[in-house]
């Protein structure tokens, strides 16, 4: 069903917009790891490609999928230490870009080492990386690759590094996350990778 936005949906996304700083990091980039200057630039700019991501969304007419942005972001970021081990069902939301929104099915990521590893082992677009705990959140560093390829290391194709930020979705109880990447290089504005643990 296709509809314009919800008063409700309306009003969660100017209140996350008005909310973001525009300055300033979402997660440090931890000691001891390296990023590279355009990483950097993207973790700088990190509110500011949830912000433009966010307000491309309120112009997407799919209820479901505006619905979706809502539940991630109406509890604002509630920071974590760490994300348990473990097998989740993972979906990727793509807020703006080529088209306002996206949000596609769930596909299988898998979270191991004491929480400081995450892979995507399913669907066409799949990535890898090393999860770190950061001042304010789990910061991720990781790579892109497809398929019908092997998982490549972060700065192995400077095209394919991504970095982020993991937060908890919900009050403390709650073992559901948010992976959220800016700026990512292709399609999107800035891309949502919900985290559902498997029961």
């Amino acid at each position: 069903m296709r509809t314009r936005p919800t008063k409700r949906m309306t009003l969660v996304m100017i209140a996350m917009l008005a909310s973001q700083t525009a300055t300033g990091m979402a997660c440090d980039v931890p000691a001891g790891v390296e990023v590279s200057e355009a990483d950097s630039d993207r973790m700088f700019d990190f509110f500011r490609s949830r912000s433009m991501g966010l307000a491309e969304a309120l112009l997407s007419t799919d209820a479901d999928a505006r619905a979706t942005v809502s539940g991630l972001f109406s509890g604002g970021d509630r920071y974590i230490d760490a994300i348990p081990d473990g097998k989740y069902r993972c979906r990727t939301i793509k807020l703006g870009g080529i088209l306002p929104l996206t949000a596609y099915d769930y596909f299988a990521c898998t979270i191991s080492d004491g929480g400081s590893r995450i892979d995507k082992t399913s669907g066409s677009q799949r990535f890898s990386g090393t999860l770190t705990s950061a001042a304010q959140a789990v910061f991720y560093q990781g790579a892109l690759h497809y398929g019908d390829e092997q998982p490549i290391a972060y700065g192995d194709d400077p095209e394919r590094n991504q970095v982020g930020c993991i937060y908890r979705v919900g009050d403390d109880t709650t073992r559901r996350y948010r992976l959220e990447l800016p700026a990512p290089m292709f399609e999107s504005t800035h891309d949502v990778i919900e985290l559902v643990p498997v029961k």
